[in-house]
């Protein structure tokens, strides 16, 4: 029996909510960041220019994924994992320190940061292995590569120091095996021990136990919250319902630090009310909508655990990043996809909306 590939249909209803949300986040960038980079590096423009620079980027990113065929990727998930290891180790080794953390590479001009190209590997890696082992889940033996590779990748990037990124790809990944079929018994006692992992990891950083015990503080003193989080919900309150105005927030005026990139999501709200935040997330839930929709009707397990994953990490990295605008998570430190600034997130997650809808318009048929 032959396989034979006919042409699916593009899903534009995706390709259409991933334009408007990097336009949004564009328009966004500018605004919040214009007054900041003109009254400390005297080049208003900086960061937006910069921005449009990764737009380009990432569209071409995104034109090269929706084209290339996805099949391919699980021939090269071994390379594309291989790979996606060594940067993690060389950014350890040599990578530029912000903060505290050693996330980036640099040449020149130019930072890449790893572990958003980790996080489309893990997928990819994990996909191929759930589409050639997909039987052998109900036992231990079967569980143990999927879970290395999640430990591994998530362990490097743990060590430069970051918890978000891990979180994010573990949760991704675990949800993969279990709608793969694992075994709930041998599930739970994984999620066990990464909730145990996240909590030794928290202990171990006093910044992170400190932004623990002022969430739950809040939880009866509003105002035990801590400075950055206080401005957040400040931005958010003071846009009323239809906000005050494109441009005319009050609290990037150096007042909410980080407000073109994990903070931005508190000026759309300032700016443009509870109407611009709610259309937000309804763009958000129409690119889950769409990406599950695109996984469902995908005629190879391959293609459909791709999509799932990539539509989870999108999905995911959003809500966390809403969520501790919002006070209801305590805070760290994730770009809002497609809109915050941070030039390779937003190339990474352009290429896998690339990837949605190069399997949007595959499908296989029996000849």
């Amino acid at each position: 029996m032959k396989i034979k590939e006919t042409p699916g249909s593009l899903d534009y209803p995706l390709l259409f909510t991933t334009a408007v949300l990097v336009v949004m986040g564009t328009i966004m960038v500018f605004s919040s960041s214009v007054i900041m980079a003109d009254a400390r590096w005297k080049a208003p423009y900086l960061f937006v220019t910069k921005h449009v620079i990764w737009v380009a980027i990432g569209a071409a990113s995104m034109f090269f994924t929706t084209n290339f065929n996805y099949r391919k990727l699980q021939k090269l998930s071994r390379p594309i994992l291989l790979l996606s290891v060594i940067l993690l180790v060389v950014v350890l080794v040599i990578g530029s320190s912000k903060g505290g953390a050693r996330r980036w590479l640099a040449w020149g001009p130019i930072s890449f940061q790893p572990s958003e190209f980790a996080k489309l590997a893990a997928i990819i890696v994990i996909a191929d292995y759930l589409d050639r082992k997909k039987s052998r889940l109900s036992k231990w033996g079967g569980l143990l590569p999927p879970l290395a590779i999640i430990s591994l990748v998530c362990g490097l990037i743990a060590l430069e120091p970051d918890l978000g990124t891990p979180i994010i790809i573990s949760t991704v990944g675990l949800s993969l095996i279990f709608i793969s079929g694992a075994n709930l018994k041998h599930l739970s006692l994984m999620i066990a021990a990464f909730l145990g992992l996240v909590v030794a990891e928290i202990f171990r950083k006093p910044y992170r136990l400190h932004r623990v015990k002022d969430f739950i503080a809040s939880w009866g003193d509003i105002n035990s919250v801590s400075y950055q989080l206080n401005q957040s919900m400040l931005a958010l309150g003071a846009g009323g319902v239809f906000g005050k105005g494109l441009a005319q927030s009050q609290m990037k005026l150096l007042y909410l630090p980080e407000p073109h990139t994990d903070f931005i999501f508190p000026i759309i709200g300032e700016e443009l009310g509870f109407v611009g935040t709610v259309f937000v997330i309804c763009l958000f839930l129409i690119f889950t909508w769409r990406g599950w929709r695109i996984s469902r009707q995908s005629t190879d397990y391959f293609g459909s655990m791709v999509a799932l994953g990539v539509t989870l990490l999108i999905a995911f990295q959003a809500l966390v990043n809403m969520a501790v605008a919002s006070g209801l998570v305590p805070t760290k430190g994730l770009p809002l996809p497609f809109i915050s600034f941070g030039g390779t997130a937003l190339v990474f997650n352009m290429a896998g909306a690339g990837i949605l809808l190069n399997i949007s318009k595959r499908k296989t048929i029996n000849a």
